[in-house]
């Protein structure tokens, strides 16, 4: 037999498919028993998509729940083939977050290489990220907040007039959709020093740009497997799954902002001047010798950069905090009462609702801190392993993800006792229940957690004391007994029914 009809023959080609097979068997499943080898539960993956098959038509919140209830604190599922250890335990969360953070720096592993998403403080790692980081924190200083505060006041009570006529109209509105104008109306002040007109109207560019980019159809397909289960992809498939077309709207406002400002010597005290100013003082030593650590097109780009993640983070989770807030008070008119008479006693002494008036009331610290507990807007909290560490023996290797689910640790007993009661006597410092400080991941947590933290406490203070002074809202048909969040693969947990009766004061 000629070596041609050996390649050839039956055997031959029966071993090379055979053994092809296994080779793409073993290469989908080759991390598969990481967990298992650590004693660590978790549900059976499946090869090359591992746990993330269905996700896209899962209610996430639902479905992190039932799996804590049915693995326990901690287990392991996979990305693809990269394995994810999920925890709620406080113990292992302080740690990986706040105690060894040099281990976590990073958050999950995405190659962007597309102009300005490349360098979004939540994207950039390592030493690129704390500098970037390190050149914005001065923007969200107190000095600076309350400049910006003057104007989300403003906006604040632009509102009121605007749901004055639906009180004593209908009398009832979609939550969501009115707290959406307002947050795009705050941002679009604060960030990039715009003001827009009639952002409720079917046709405006501006909030029809905005609500696009927060509901990209791949979250609801199995488009948004390809990151997770092939990575290295990424990159090619980003502009499909993560950056829709609408995101150039912005980005080109940006760019044209930047463009006009560096032309004129007015003030506007909004996020663009201050990132501007505070990234391009940002300096590095070289030969001894302080100099600017970046030229003035890169200072440029971060500054639109982190323009965006302003719109991006900031948009959808206020928009979506503020009407949890409206259906929890709605719901539970007794801490209603008591937010309105604590309010108006404020408002005696102040005058009118403003950066001021809000700085020494903890009360309504507390109403927000129980939304947000019970309805947290960021469904899943993320870190990756930049060097490899191990804990009460759980080793957690360089290259894998740690995840916080955050509905079933702000929902768990030991933490929260009777958590379906909207309570927000159980963050008053007297309380008989100590709220565990590694157990509320609103705003991600340690030196990694949301830059922005205390501009959106400052703006959710200011809408909910100037809407609770001027209205009560209460439940109507319509409104749902416990609060529905949409399904899908959603960063933010989108509520479903969002309407409630609102009423004039």
């Amino acid at each position: 037999m000629d070596v041609v009809s050996l390649l050839f023959s039956p055997v031959t080609l029966t071993v090379t498919a055979i053994s092809c097979l296994y080779f793409l068997y073993w290469y989908g499943t080759s991390t598969f028993s990481y967990f298992r080898d650590q004693g660590i539960t978790g549900p059976k993956p499946v090869p090359y998509v591992g746990n993330i098959w269905g996700l896209w038509k899962e209610n996430l919140p639902e479905y992190d729940k039932k799996m804590v209830k049915k693995y326990g604190k901690t287990f392991g599922t996979f990305d693809g083939t990269l394995p994810n250890l999920y925890t709620i335990d406080a113990d292992l969360i302080k740690s990986i977050f706040v105690k060894d953070f040099d281990h976590f720096v990073n958050r999950r592993n995405f190659v962007i290489k597309r102009k300005i998403f490349r360098k979004m403080l939540s994207i950039i790692q390592n030493k690129e990220w704390k500098d970037v980081r390190s050149s914005v924190t001065p923007i969200f200083t107190t000095g600076k907040i309350k400049q910006m505060s003057v104007m989300i006041t403003d906006c604040a009570n632009q509102l009121v007039p605007k749901l004055r006529a639906i009180a004593e109209g209908e009398g009832k509105f979609d939550a969501k959709l009115h707290f959406s104008a307002f947050t795009v109306d705050v941002i679009a002040r604060c960030a990039f020093g715009m003001t827009i007109d009639n952002l409720n109207g079917k046709d405006n560019e501006f909030m029809t740009k905005a609500k696009a980019v927060f509901s990209p159809p791949a979250n609801k397909s199995p488009l948004i497997m390809i990151p997770f289960t092939f990575p290295n992809l990424m990159a090619t498939f980003a502009d499909r799954i993560f950056f829709p077309k609408e995101f150039e709207f912005f980005t080109n406002l940006l760019t044209d902002l930047i463009q006009q400002r560096s032309n004129s010597t007015e003030k506007y005290h909004d996020f663009v001047e201050v990132a501007t100013n505070a990234i391009m003082e940002y300096t590095k030593t070289v030969n001894g010798k302080e100099m600017p650590m970046w030229d003035r097109e890169e200072v440029d780009e971060i500054v639109i950069s982190q323009s965006m993640l302003f719109l991006l983070a900031g948009f959808d989770t206020t928009a979506t905090t503020l009407t949890n807030s409206a259906f929890l008070l709605a719901r539970n008119p007794g801490v209603q009462d008591r937010l309105y008479k604590e309010i108006i006693e404020k408002h005696k002494h102040f005058g009118e609702v403003n950066h001021e008036m809000i700085l020494d009331f903890p009360y309504v610290d507390h109403v927000i801190h129980e939304v947000l507990r019970m309805c947290p807007p960021v469904i899943r909290v993320e870190r990756g392993c930049n060097k490899e560490v191990t804990y009460k023996g759980i080793h957690i290797k360089k290259g894998m993800v740690v995840t916080v689910p955050a509905f079933p640790l702000h929902y768990n007993e030991e933490y929260y006792p009777d958590p379906y009661r909207f309570n927000p006597d159980r963050w008053a410092p007297d309380s008989d229940i100590k709220p565990n400080p590694y157990a509320f991941m609103p705003f991600g947590m340690g030196p990694r957690n949301c830059v922005g933290m205390r501009f959106a406490m400052e703006e959710m203070k200011i809408a909910l004391c100037t809407l609770v002074k001027n209205f009560r809202f209460f439940p109507v048909a319509e409104t749902p007994e416990t609060m529905q969040f949409e399904d899908g693969f959603l960063g933010v947990a989108q509520p479903i029914g969002a309407t409630v009766g609102i009423e004039s004061r």
